[in-house]
């Protein structure tokens, strides 16, 4: 959550920074700004709100200058207005700081700061770190960055500008992502590469405690003692550049690179590097995710049990912070995260790995935090995705776990080897059958004319269609603010029943043909309540069941059916949204990366 972006090169800076910035949107939108060295001094414009407020400030208070940074916030202290917009100057307009993460000893270094005679201009915690790096300049400006790094506790990346060095830009980590970007025309510094793409051909990850001091002509990397250190730059791969070209919502364009996003997984899947891996570590696996790779866990969990006879543990990753969850050396831990820096999971991780457990991570950013903590690592490959609700890169995890669960059965014996071909066929067959899918988003405009208005609306399945339902009902709840939870249908009537009345909608996924009897039974114990029945069957199961809206998916071996249904309920929550008016792209109060917990 926020999103940093810094530059410095030959040509103006302010269009960099506008466009990283817009890139970043998704991490935050409550508010956004940059500050520019314009070589006589610091110079800042910022905006509550959109970037396009930013865009229309600048118009009227244009900036220029060949260094700068920027920030788009996700308000976690302070309220979102222009006071606590980002970034920040020091009492003297000697320094300016943007900053993503949370600062816990906040109240005692403002208090120390007042009591020096700083006075605060808003209510966050960041501004207190551009107060803290001019009170500690003594003619050095690393020196200062570092001392005031020490000082800092919490999660943070920060990106500083000073006016005593004109064409500088420093970049500060510990638990937050910030990446060094290489280009042609100059160095740029960004919380991820999706900001910088454009400008850049090659990056490399900061590590944590590391600061970077970025010139038009180059770089420097020091560790936390101040020791110079290599800076080793990754190139872009060809799969990052998935993606990019934008219907009228990059929600639904991401929706519609599925196909491709599934036809890269299947092509790339490490299949003997895994094998090697998984022998000898079934009896032990626990998956740990938030929000949908969570979903996409509790998949896998599904699957496991249907095909392996398995017990997988699945964990939200914050509860295993908590909550005292078995692990040690014989346990392998799935990490599941798209960007490979959301902060619970992160922690999570790493106290398994100090626990002694193995680490595979399944994640879409070969560059993140998450990777480079892992023993072993599953990239996905989906490419970037901008859109604050997972949908490609859920469907990617998913994918790429079903392979594993394929992987294990073989292994342990569960599965013959005519049936693991069919399998592996099946799944191959996959991208043609969500092309199909996507051609078909059509029927969803008057079935969202008449959901929009829902009271509640529950999701509903049994087995792995449950699993899927627990992914729909967050997307259509995140993206058009509707009420919706997910239950095992089996659990209908103890309790749940009672909500179902006239204006409720019930969303039965039903795609595996031997729960066809349990499911009919699901579709009248809604409707003879007065709620409606919408259900999500596969094409053979569909003649069978009796419902006023239904929605068919291709048929496949109920394995791999929540990858097919999962499309279908991303559609349906993008066009409620857009029917209810709301922003899909950018939900209230959600940012794409959690990076604080």
């Amino acid at each position: 959550m926020c999103g940093i972006v810094g530059y410095v090169g030959r040509g103006e800076v302010v269009p960099v920074l506008l466009e990283g910035l817009r890139s970043l949107e998704y991490r935050g939108y409550d508010s956004s700004g940059i500050a520019v060295h314009t070589g006589e001094a610091l110079r800042v414009v910022k905006k509550a709100g959109r970037i396009a407020n930013l865009e229309r400030a600048l118009n009227a208070h244009p900036l220029s200058g060949r260094c700068g940074i920027g920030h788009t916030r996700w308000a976690t202290h302070g309220v979102a207005t222009d006071l606590n917009a980002h970034p920040f100057l020091s009492q003297s307009g000697t320094f300016a700081v943007v900053h993503n993460g949370i600062l816990t000893n906040y109240r005692a270094l403002a208090s120390d700061l007042v009591s020096q005679g700083v006075t605060f201009s808003s209510d966050t915690d960041s501004e207190a770190i551009a107060h803290l790096i001019e009170r500690l300049y003594e003619g050095d400006v690393l020196s200062a960055i570092r001392s005031a790094a020490e000082r800092l506790e919490g999660s943070y990346a920060l990106a500083v500008l000073s006016l005593y060095e004109p064409n500088v830009i420093y970049g500060v980590r510990k638990d937050s992502p910030l990446v060094i970007g290489r280009g042609k025309e100059g160095f740029s510094l960004c919380s991820d590469i999706s900001g910088i793409f454009d400008i850049c051909d090659a990056y490399c990850p900061l590590g944590n405690g590391e600061i970077v001091r970025l010139r038009s002509e180059g770089a420097e990397r020091y560790d936390a003692e101040g020791r110079e250190r290599p800076i080793s730059y990754l190139t872009r791969e060809t799969e990052d550049c998935l993606g990019g070209q934008y219907a009228e919502d990059r929600m639904l364009s991401e929706i519609r690179e599925i196909p491709r996003a599934l036809s890269l997984g299947s092509e790339h899947f490490p299949r003997g590097a895994l094998r090697r891996l998984l022998v000898g570590t079934g009896e032990d696996v626990l998956l740990l995710g938030c929000g949908s790779a969570y979903h996409a866990g509790l998949v896998f969990r599904a699957a496991m049990r249907e095909l392996c006879g398995v017990e997988v543990r699945a964990e939200i990753a914050s509860e295993l912070l908590t909550a005292r969850v078995p692990v040690d050396e014989r346990t392998l831990v799935i990490a599941l995260s798209q960007s490979g820096e959301t902060a619970d999971t992160l922690r999570a991780a790493e106290r398994a790995k100090e626990r002694g457990a193995h680490l595979l991570s399944v994640c879409n950013v070969r560059a993140s935090s998450l990777v480079r903590l892992s023993d072993d690592a599953l990239v996905t490959r989906c490419g970037r995705e901008c859109a604050v609700a997972a949908t490609k890169s859920y469907v990617a995890q998913v994918q790429a776990l079903l392979q594993i669960c394929l992987e294990y059965a073989d292994i342990m014996g569960k599965i013959t080897a005519e049936k693991l071909d069919v399998f592996r066929r099946e799944l191959d067959a996959l991208p043609a059958k969500a092309a199909h899918l996507i051609g078909e988003e059509g029927r969803m405009a008057a079935l969202a004319s008449r959901v929009k208005g829902a009271k509640a609306v529950f999701y509903l399945g049994r087995g792995l269609d449950y699993a899927a339902a627990r992914e729909g009902s967050l997307k259509l709840k995140e993206v058009s603010y509707l009420f919706s939870e997910a239950y095992p249908s089996g659990e209908l009537k103890h309790g749940t029943l009672a909500l179902m009345e006239h204006g409720v909608y019930g969303v039965l996924v039903a795609t595996d043909p031997a729960l066809t009897e349990k499911n009919a039974a699901t579709i009248a114990e809604i409707t003879c309540r007065g709620a409606s029945a919408v259900v999500i069957a596969s094409e053979s199961v569909a003649p069978h069941l009796p419902a006023e809206c239904l929605l068919t998916v291709p048929d496949a071996p109920p394995l791999f059916s929540p990858i097919l249904s999962s499309i279908v309920m991303q559609q349906l929550a993008y066009f409620v949204a857009k029917a209810r008016g709301c922003d899909p792209d950018r939900p209230r109060n959600l940012a794409k990366s959690v990076t604080v917990e």
